[in-house]
């Protein structure tokens, strides 16, 4: 792995901010240099360090000022009288001055998500910026005017919007992280991530790529610039409009997204419900069903509906557009029902909408030095296992090592007030493991899992722990009966043969193709062996286990778990040496 340039925090002085602009010139292929691959786009719920906006405003000066109180907010300005003008707006309405950069750029229009910087990690872990084409609305045809010669033509850029076409790699500069030119639209309204290599659009982010190049194409270079391999083409939710994917759904973590409910009088009815259905034939990156939450949006003049998923995550805040209308209430509690511990704020403005709102106007500016961990939750109801295993990944961007013991799971019973913690310990790369003991048929257990790395960044998940946690139930119709703990039969999982003495074969059966982990623990749930772990497809398997784990198994009874999808099982095992 290469070595990587230091990294510039928000709060950083302006030497230290010049440092970084010179840092640019002095070597050209952080300003235009393909990125290391694989790249990784960030998804909007990850560390951020703060949002960027453009001056003049937009938006409310009150939804700066909550920007302002936890995180760091970057206001593009066009010269030193603009500069001047936006310091005394936000220093009369109460911003966290302390907390608040400028970036001296041409800006035109206050799209910051359209044509905003997307950030990604490459594939040494840096964080970069990534740039495609805007040239505002509409697109014409034209020559190019960016690139070098042999790269696609790109549309002539509509009068004003060349400022704005520039701004990300001014962002870049700033930020002293290298900037990637992508050949393509990549319009910011229209595409959301699951940070796992998938992504959502429209499709017009297809339909305006048309006249320069071919679907194909263009997926080549989302998954060049962007680390997109999985790319999701849904229906066209408005009858007539930008068709923007951030005006009718929103991903609030990698397995739930949020969609606007329209009435059904309304003319984009049938489009939303089209949408909600391509949703529902998807599986998450974890190999399970989407969690769909629907969100009303009442109309409040003609067809113009309030558009509530046009909201931003920063960080452990949500921040939502309301348009002073009696939906606005049930809107935020929405909100709060599906992402639990975040605070849920709504912003009244006279300028939202009805196709763009708040996130259209704002941009997420992540942390290049995160702490990133990610879960497959467990599953809402689990079998009375002898221990249930959370396997989470923990990778410090910063290129620091971990802090020992400060890898945890905490758990409790529904009800208590006091969380029980077990250690998360290395399992292969990235990935660590823990254990919950086993509790009764019909327990409700709730749990969270954190992290330290060595320079003091902490983190959770779910990220607002402890006042946002998971959960599952013990199947309190399930048991141990003839050695197989019984539930999801459908897998089939079985053993043959138990006892063995040179080795058994495990075998199951997946009614979908599937994220499998197939693992082996001892008596007191120390893990083993991890047998399988990765994408399946469905049908009949096997696995050979020989009572080989990192040294030599001794006899006794060991548990084969298999977790699969939404389902698990586990076998009884025995080993005769």
């Amino acid at each position: 792995m290469t070595s990587r340039p230091a990294l510039l925090h928000p709060t950083a002085t302006a030497l230290v901010l010049v440092l970084g602009g010179l840092l640019i010139l002095l070597s050209p292929s952080l300003a235009s240099a393909d990125p290391v691959q694989p790249t990784r786009m960030i998804a909007e719920w990850e560390p951020a360090w703060g949002v960027l906006i453009r001056w003049p405003l937009n938006i409310p000066v009150e939804l700066v000022r909550e920007i302002s109180e936890d995180d760091t907010v970057y206001t593009l300005v066009e010269g030193a009288g603009s500069e001047n003008n936006a310091r005394m707006t936000f220093q009369g309405a109460g911003v966290v001055m302390d907390h608040v950069r400028f970036i001296q750029t041409a800006v035109y229009s206050s799209w910051t998500r359209d044509w905003g910087p997307q950030c990604i990690f490459d594939g040494d872990g840096q964080m970069g910026i990534t740039d495609p084409w805007f040239d505002g609305y509409p697109w014409v045809p034209g020559c190019s005017s960016r690139g070098e010669a042999g790269e696609p033509a790109r549309p002539e850029r509509a009068r004003g919007y060349e400022e704005d076409d520039v701004i990300p790699g001014d962002v870049a500069a700033f930020l002293g992280v290298p900037h990637h030119l992508m050949q393509a639209y990549c319009t910011g309204g229209n595409i959301m991530t699951d940070g796992f290599g998938r992504a959502f659009s429209t499709e017009q982010m297809l339909a305006e790529n048309a006249p320069y190049m071919s679907a194909p194409a263009f997926f080549s270079e989302a998954d060049e610039y962007l680390g997109i391999n999985d790319y999701q083409i849904l229906s066209d939710p408005e009858v007539h409009g930008i068709q923007h994917i951030d005006c009718y759904a929103k991903l609030l973590d990698e397995e739930t997204v949020l969609v606007k409910e329209l009435p059904t009088w309304h003319p984009e009815y049938h489009c939303v419900e089209t949408l909600v259905d391509e949703f529902e034939a998807l599986d998450t990156c974890y190999g399970r069903a989407y969690r769909i939450v629907r969100i009303w949006c009442e109309p409040y003049s003609g067809n113009d509906a309030a558009g509530y998923t046009n909201s931003l995550i920063i960080n452990r805040k949500v921040l939502v557009p309301t348009f002073g209308l009696a939906a606005d209430a049930d809107a935020l509690a929405t909100y709060a029902d599906a992402m639990p511990g975040y605070e849920v704020i709504g912003f009244t403005h006279s300028n939202w909408y009805s196709y763009d709102a708040l996130h259209c106007r704002t941009m997420g500016i992540f942390d290049a030095g995160m702490l990133r961990m990610t879960h497959a939750r467990l599953p809402d109801v689990v079998p009375p296992e002898p221990v249930h295993e959370v396997v989470v990944t923990i990778r410090p961007m910063s290129g620091t090592g971990l802090v020992p013991g400060e890898q945890v799971v905490r758990w409790r019973l529904e009800g208590a007030g006091s969380w029980n913690e077990e250690p998360l310990a290395p399992a292969r790369g990235d990935t660590f493991a823990g254990y919950i003991p086993r509790q009764t048929p019909g327990d409700v257990v709730e749990y969270y899992v954190s992290a330290r790395d060595s320079i003091g960044r902490s983190e959770s998940l779910p990220r607002t722990a402890p006042a946002g946690y998971y959960s599952f139930q013990v199947d309190p119709l399930m048991g141990v009966d003839g050695g197989e703990i019984t539930a999801a039969p459908s897998l089939a999982l079985a053993a043959s043969p138990s006892p063995f003495t040179a080795g058994t074969t495990l075998s199951y059966t997946l009614e979908r193709p599937s994220r499998v982990r197939l693992s082996v623990h001892d008596v007191a749930g120390r893990l083993v062996a991890v047998l399988v772990d990765g994408l399946q497809e469905a049908g009949p398997h096997e696995v050979a286990w020989s009572g080989d784990a990192l040294g030599r198994a001794p006899s006794g009874v060991y548990f084969a778990r298999l977790a699969a999808g939404n389902a698990t099982a586990a076998r009884r095992i025995v080993l005769l040496r």
